[in-house]
């Protein structure tokens, strides 16, 4: 593996001209770089990230592609919220790895005319499987025409140092991270030639074993400049949630945000508290502590502000953002000790209302989610997974284990379903 270091040559690499194609990536077709047109990193898909339910989802001017159980990508009109399987093979039984919805991606994103994911990628050869790692793939809108892009790894070893998602676009450039090191290369480039180490101790062999403790990465950008947040070891044996900003055009990287201590905001304990939700928007990040309110810190100026008391509406909830709401639900840790385990509070239960709040703190709406317990029997939570325009798109679970013999029987049953906010309006749009 190259060793690159932080600096602005990356400017120059970033300006490359993408009119040349691309190069043969493990034997598979050149693809024309006018399909890797450039494009804006998607935050409010970012939200999806913090679910059990939908790992990935990308929007495009007429829908969404979202990826259910982690496996096959589905389509929802906007308008009439309709949902397919991304396949249109005759008698395909979308089952397995031969239907074209079969992504398994770890990160999904859409720009100019296709999708863009990444996954690791088996390929058998000689009858023989062979391990070319973590790879980024190009598909047309319909699942089809799949290309490799680029590698997202020097050796095909596996980055266990990863948060999702592993790869993120944002303005023709992709941010991966390995073994523990966040790099950065033109979209469709050459990982040997291309990438350049952003942030993070990066390894003087890439054959020597990953770096486990190696720190995890949340990426985002907005506008010109690229954030990354991680969880910094502090001197007192705790962690902080700490976000960097990164200049691709300079090749800077600065912190600009940590957790605030309770010292800060007299609000919290300093200790044991990560944000449950944030989201970087010109110049301020918003964030959410369950049971601590909506905040947001100036990133110029490092001044917290409190936008929102919401201890009048829920002891604990989880929300979601976009570029318009944050969006509060009144779902409940269920130990009730307000403690969120993995990704988003995955413990989570309960939830039917939704509290609308303004960037500015102020309460919009508040949404009730009450009729569908009506109409779904069994709910045992709804967790909200994307705000888009006026709609809020959430998961109602209803799944339930059964017990025979000593053994216990997963019986599934979701409901993805989007509320109208202006309305209160819910459809049902896909149960599986």
């Amino acid at each position: 593996m190259k060793t690159r270091f932080l600096s602005a040559l990356l400017a120059s690499l970033l300006t490359l001209s993408l009119a040349a194609c691309q190069k043969e990536v493990g034997g598979e077709a050149d693809m024309p770089a006018v399909q890797t047109a450039s494009g804006d990193f998607q935050k409010n898909m970012h939200q999806s990230i913090t679910t059990k339910f939908l790992s990935v989802a990308a929007e495009t001017d007429d829908g969404f592609y979202v990826q259910l159980n982690g496996m096959f990508i589905y389509y929802i009109e906007k308008a009439t919220k309709a949902m397919t399987i991304l396949c249109n093979k005759p008698e395909c039984k979308h089952e397995d790895i031969t239907c074209n919805a079969f992504f398994h991606a770890q990160a999904l994103w859409a720009s100019g005319d296709k999708l863009y994911y990444s996954n690791g990628d088996y390929v058998e050869e000689n009858g023989q499987y062979v391990n070319y790692g973590e790879r980024l793939y190009s598909a047309d809108f319909d699942g089809t025409s799949r290309r490799t892009v680029q590698n997202l790894e020097f050796t095909p070893s596996g980055d266990t140092s990863s948060w999702i998602p592993l790869a993120m676009g944002h303005r023709g450039i992709v941010y991966f991270t390995y073994s523990g090191v966040l790099y950065a290369m033109p979209l469709g480039g050459d990982i040997e030639r291309d990438a350049v180490a952003v942030w993070g101790e990066e390894s003087a062999d890439a054959g020597q074993s990953l770096n486990l403790s190696a720190p995890k990465y949340t990426l985002w950008a907005d506008g010109d400049t690229m954030y990354f947040k991680v969880n910094i070891p502090q001197t007192d044996g705790t962690y902080k949630d700490t976000l960097f900003a990164y200049d691709p055009e300079t090749g800077e990287v600065s912190q600009v945000w940590q957790t605030p201590d309770g010292s800060e905001v007299g609000q919290w304990v300093s200790t044991g508290v990560s944000v449950s939700q944030w989201y970087v928007l010109e110049g301020y990040i918003y964030f959410y502590l369950s049971g601590n309110d909506f905040w947001r810190t100036n990133l110029e100026t490092g001044e917290h502000e409190k936008l929102a008391d919401t201890s009048d509406k829920t002891e604990y909830g989880t929300a979601i953002f976009s570029d318009d709401y944050l969006c509060l639900m009144n779902d409940t840790p269920e130990d009730k000790s307000g403690q969120q385990y993995g990704i988003g509070g995955n413990n989570y239960i309960g939830g039917d209302t939704i509290y609308v709040y303004g960037l500015d703190g102020t309460l919009v709406k508040e949404v009730s989610l009450k009729s569908l317990y009506g109409e779904i029997d069994g709910i045992k939570h709804c967790e909200m997974v994307f705000c888009s325009g006026n709609e809020i798109y959430f998961v109602a679970d209803a799944s339930a284990q059964t017990w025979s013999s000593g053994s216990g029987t997963m019986n599934w049953n979701r409901a993805l379903c989007c509320v109208n906010i202006d309305t209160g309006e819910i459809t049902q749009i896909y149960n599986w």
